[in-house]
This record gives structure tokens, C-alpha cells and sequence, in this order.
């Protein structure tokens, strides 16, 4: 609840935006996850830095325009699954989304390297050096999970008469299986086999070699390439934590406050 409106939140996908900051849903999404955060650790109130982000392809254009979206209301009521809480929002740092969760991943990121942020609305692609994004190397499809979603959705009811509600196409997606019958999972696979055929397309287009380069997969649509995707598997990595991204905005947001600390020494 906040300011005398309640709202629901997991009834369904959110239809993709360039810009998040054209409605309050963002907003209410981070309430949510401010007090998912204070609930765990057994907290009604804060001062809080939000870290969040936006694809790496719009990091500069959009920002700062994102930063006073969460800026919009430093001290902040509201109450969440029936808990009141406060919070003052001392700040925010905006940071690229899927650069984010590939500086955290522990492993070896020299060389030649590609990054796929495959999320809910887009396919964020970065070629790196040495863990570096390349200039003019760096772009963004508008062809993410959900219109993978869409078109099981569609092949489901074409194959088979019936509507198989997302959370159950979401479930093959990410186990490669479902407890359903076989003619259903079928439907489901065919068109995500596809959807990965395309994914890796497009990466060629853009110059993606799978001998010369190797590829970093994160984001939901990680579960597809791993579940219906032929690759070389000492080529391909993927990212399976879900925090990722969260946790390299954490690390990118605390190294930023450092050196503002240290400038604030220094003078």
C-alpha cells in the first residue's frame, strides 16, 4: 500500500519499455524489493543507496533521467504484505544492467569475449576486451524471453486446443520439462529451440565467433540456451545466479561511494 492505493505484484509480465520512467510501475517494484530486503533482515526502516541499472546500450541517454525517477521521494511510507515501513533514500547510482553481473562472476574474462543479456524485453550484446566493453561494439535487440513467452503460448493452442497458463511454459523453459503431457512440452521446446537458433543468429550478425570468442549468458533466457541450445560448453558460459546483476550493483555502487569518500578526504 502506498499513499492510500494498494497494488499486486506477480500477477503477470510487465510489457517491455525503453524508458522506465513513463509510469509509477518501477517505483512500486522498488518499494517492494526495498522491503523484501528490510524484512530479511529483520528491519522496518533504513536509510538506503539504491544500485539499480539500464541496459548497458542506453547507459548514457537514460541515466540520470532514471536516477531522479528513483529519486522522485527521499522519505518514503508505505506498508508491504500488511508491515508498515519508512525509509529515507539517501541516494541512487545508476549502473550498466548486464556489465553488472559479468564483473562479479568469478572466473577468467581475459581475452576476446562476448556478453548476452538476455532478459525479459531485450538482448543486451557487448563485445569485450579483457573484461572492457569495446566501443561501438555494443548493442540492443528488442527480442527478449517474452516473445519467446508469446509464441509457445500461441504454438501451445495451435498444437494442442489449449491455453497452458506462462507459469507452466515458464517452468519447461527453465527445466526443459513440466509435469504435463509430452504433446505439450513438444510445442513448448520446438519454439524455444528456435528462439535460441535466432539468439545465436543474430550474435553472428552482429560478429560473434565462437572460435575466436568466448560467450557470457545471463539473464532469464540463460535457462533457454542451456535448456534448448546446442553449444560448445567450454565456450559458452552461463550465468545461472539470479542475484548476479543485483550483486554487481552492490560492488559497482560501494566502489563508487569509496572514491567519493576519498575525493571528500582528499579536499
Amino acid at each position: 500500500e502506498y499513499k492510500g492505493k494498494e497494488y499486486g505484484i506477480g500477477g503477470g509480465h510487465k510489457e517491455f519499455q525503453v524508458q522506465k520512467i513513463h509510469d509509477e510501475d518501477y517505483w512500486i517494484l522498488t518499494l517492494a524489493a526495498i522491503a523484501e530486503e528490510l524484512k530479511f533482515r529483520g528491519m522496518n526502516g533504513a536509510v538506503i543507496h539504491l544500485a539499480a541499472g539500464v541496459p548497458l546500450f542506453w547507459v548514457k541517454e537514460q541515466k540520470e533521467s532514471f536516477r531522479e525517477y528513483l529519486l522522485c521521494e527521499k522519505d518514503v511510507r508505505f506498508k508491504y504484505n500488511g508491515e508498515s515501513y519508512h525509509v529515507v533514500i539517501s541516494d541512487a547510482s545508476i549502473h550498466p544492467q548486464g556489465y553488472a553481473a559479468f564483473i562479479n562472476y568469478d572466473g577468467d574474462t581475459g581475452g576476446n569475449t562476448v556478453l548476452a543479456d538476455i532478459g525479459n524485453g531485450t538482448m543486451n550484446v557487448a563485445f569485450m576486451q579483457n573484461g572492457k566493453p569495446l566501443a561501438g561494439k555494443i548493442f540492443t535487440e528488442q527480442f527478449g524471453v517474452y516473445q519467446c513467452m508469446k509464441k509457445a503460448r500461441n504454438e501451445v493452442m495451435r498444437n494442442c486446443q489449449c491455453e497452458v497458463p506462462d507459469h507452466i511454459i515458464e517452468e519447461v523453459f527453465r527445466k526443459g520439462t513440466a509435469d504435463i503431457p509430452e504433446q505439450y512440452i513438444q510445442a513448448v521446446s520446438e519454439v524455444a529451440k528456435d528462439y535460441v537458433k535466432q539468439a545465436f543468429s543474430k550474435l553472428r550478425e552482429y560478429g560473434y565467433n565462437p572460435d575466436l570468442m568466448k560467450l557470457y549468458v545471463i539473464g532469464g533466457g540463460g535457462c533457454l540456451v542451456r535448456n534448448f541450445a546446442e553449444y560448445d560448453a567450454n565456450r559458452v558460459v552461463i550465468i545461472q545466479d539470479i542475484c548476479a546483476t543485483a550483486k554487481g550493483y552492490e560492488v559497482l555502487a560501494l566502489q563508487t561511494l569509496k572514491r567519493t569518500q576519498n575525493r571528500g578526504k582528499a579536499s
